[in-house]
């Protein structure tokens, strides 16, 4: 489990796949919600709910948020 900030702006807990029941169990305990981190090329996002196509890892955030949630794209160096 990790802390991520995008711009101070929006935090969540970040969890590998593999950490499914721990996303599961602190979603439980926060009143979370658990969404699936996809990308594709350099777009990012968040969407509501568990999938493991295209997807970085899993994000537990508040509830009441949106289905896709939008997030900064990759930098292309």
């Amino acid at each position: 489990m990790m802390k991520i900030s995008l711009d101070n702006v929006f935090e969540f807990e970040f969890f590998e796949l593999e950490e499914f029941n721990k996303a599961e169990q602190f979603a439980k305990e926060t009143n979370g919600s658990i969404y699936s981190w996809k990308t594709i090329g350099i777009s990012n996002w968040l969407e509501k709910n568990f999938s493991i196509a295209d997807v970085l890892g899993l994000a537990v955030i508040p509830k009441g948020l949106p289905d896709i949630i939008e997030l900064p794209d990759d930098v292309d160096l």
